[in-house]
């Protein structure tokens, strides 16, 4: 526990406001090291789930293939890339957390946790403003409606980041115990994109893919992000339970290894 000047453990207020100040310190550090000196950051940073949604879209389109759902199969496309690309970016960044910030550790008022939550926290803000600029660049151009669910739209926001949260921790726990793991979760990655619904929908596909398929509890942010969105979206697969128990069982697994491992992580073994 850090002691205030005279050697006296401070309170819980005085606690309070020095982990928010390191939160603080590490959010700052975060944002500089993931914008890079330049502005030009900025736009890499926020455009990062746009560029794939156009391309997807306009394949869909010049396959002549309307979207299930609304105007514009681009839109479509982009309410399944964010949940994806949010989770996804959210569970790599809280992975890495640790090995990007050992150095750190040597304070005594930084922990693990700290440089895993500043991560969460930057990487939520990045792609939410992100979805913000676009959904409104979609509405201007009466290509897409405002969401018909706005506040069960921001638990499954929230849900989807808790998701990434949970997958991240473990991850970084797993990495540590076995090199490995980082190259089967880019895997694992990489097949979650075809396998969460991202540009179709999972509801339609044939009986024996949809009962594997809804074990993914991606399909189910994604399925709720869209729910939120389309006033006529049918879906009866969509499992708002499971996807927070996900969530909350692994943020509660991953901490507590975490904690039992803490001299290895640190020391990097």
């Amino acid at each position: 526990m850090p002691q205030t000047h005279g050697g006296r453990d401070p309170g819980f207020g005085e606690a309070f406001l020095m982990q928010g100040r390191v939160l603080r310190a590490l959010l700052l550090r975060e944002a500089s090291l993931r914008l890079g000196p330049h502005r030009f950051g900025h736009i890499l940073v926020l455009s990062e789930m746009i560029w794939v949604t156009t391309i997807l879209g306009i394949i869909q389109y010049l396959l002549e293939h309307a979207p299930p759902y609304g105007k514009s199969a681009v839109f479509y496309i982009f309410t399944g890339m964010f949940p994806f690309t949010l989770y996804r970016n959210v569970h790599v960044r809280v992975a890495a957390a640790v090995e990007a910030n050992r150095a750190l550790f040597s304070y005594p008022a930084i922990r693990p946790l700290d440089a895993m939550l500043a991560r969460a926290g930057l990487e939520s803000a990045f792609q939410i403003t992100a979805f913000l600029l676009f959904y409104m660049a979609f509405v201007w151009f009466d290509l897409a409606n405002f969401p018909v669910r706005p506040v069960e739209l921001l638990l499954a926001i929230y849900a989807t980041i808790l998701l990434g949260f949970a997958m991240g921790v473990t991850g970084m726990i797993l990495r540590s115990l076995w090199k490995p793991w980082e190259t089967v979760d880019s895997m694992i990655g990489r097949a979650l994109f075809f396998a969460s619904g991202i540009f179709y929908q999972v509801e339609f596909l044939p009986p024996q893919i949809r009962e594997i398929l809804v074990w993914n509890p991606l399909v189910h942010a994604i399925e709720w992000v869209r729910y939120c969105i389309y006033p006529e979206y049918f879906t009866q697969i969509l499992d708002r339970e499971y996807l927070l128990a996900w969530g909350l069982v692994g943020s509660v697994f991953g901490l507590g290894m975490e904690r039992l491992i803490r001299g290895r992580l640190l020391e990097g073994r």
